[in-house]
């Protein structure tokens, strides 16, 4: 087995398709097949079950991709340390969107540029599937809110935020849960841990939402908030470099429930290079 052919089975694990895996690896359709085949009859086991033109992991396949995952981190440690440690190779980095909105664009910047040698990807999601991510090797770092209290995790303090609450303009003022009863609450999907405290605050008020909506995004939650559909919970650094804001009103929330810290987080025991770096500079920054 060699590290090829887990590059080129992660990859086409990851993406769904040869036709897409040999894009991006730069390789022809025939040979990325080929390497499966190969690496199938190897190990004498199916990895992937053919849907149309996709392709589905067998059991088998989501065994060894938890493995290729963690053998190819660290053969890219390992590179790394050999040369000098300079951090170098596929950094998998999650946030939430409004970190990666307004925090890290200055912070990723800077990093890019003292480690060129670095292959940052950067995804977003909710802190729940974000700290289950990097857990289970698909991410080696992300930036997610407190509180984290899953096993293994190690992680230090990167921001603070002030949470407010972001309503139509011209609405009356919201000083507590009573004055949103009833109103369709914009948020992301369930995982995300600001949602989660604007229910609980809602719910421990005695109140009760109205419909609840999923949204992408923070500038598609301001046009809806401005629109008058619902009020959006979100960090104060958002509305503040986000356009749209004309439109709507901004309440503050008490302190209990406006602070909210960010914390970078890793697997105990994975910390690579290019994560102690990231993790350098973020103390710096808090210095």
């Amino acid at each position: 087995m060699e590290l090829t052919d887990l590059e080129i089975f992660q990859t086409v694990a990851r993406l769904g398709g040869v036709t897409q895996a040999a894009s991006k690896l730069n390789r022809v359709q025939s040979g990325v097949s080929a390497r499966l085949t190969r690496l199938e009859a190897e190990l004498g086991a199916e990895l992937f079950a053919r849907q149309g033109r996709g392709m589905v992991l067998t059991a088998n396949g989501r065994a060894l991709l938890d493995y290729a995952d963690r053998i190819l981190l660290l053969a890219g440690e390992a590179k790394a340390c050999v040369r000098g440690d300079v951090p170098a190779g596929p950094f998998r980095l999650g946030a939430m969107e409004s970190t990666s909105a307004s925090r890290l664009p200055k912070l990723l910047g800077e990093y890019h540029a003292r480690y060129p040698g670095v292959a940052l990807e950067l995804s977003t999601g909710a802190t729940a599937d974000l700290v289950r991510d990097v857990a289970g090797y698909k991410l080696d770092a992300a930036f997610v809110s407190e509180p984290v209290t899953a096993p293994g995790i190690e992680k230090i303090e990167a921001f603070r935020e002030e949470l407010v609450l972001v309503d139509a303009a011209g609405r009356p003022a919201i000083t507590g849960p009573a004055d949103i009863a009833g109103r369709t609450l914009l948020v992301f999907k369930q995982g995300c841990a600001y949602r989660k405290r604007l229910e609980d605050w809602l719910s421990a008020g005695g109140g009760a939402s109205g419909r609840t909506v999923e949204l992408g995004s923070y500038q598609t939650m301001l046009g809806c908030a401005a629109s008058g559909m619902g009020v959006a919970i979100m960090p104060r650094s958002v509305t503040d470099m986000l356009s749209g804001t004309s439109g709507v009103s901004v309440h503050a929330l008490p302190p209990e429930l406006a602070r909210a810290e960010t914390s970078l987080i890793w697997r105990a025991g994975g910390d690579t290079g290019a994560v102690r770096a990231l993790a350098a500079m973020v103390r710096e920054a808090n210095k």
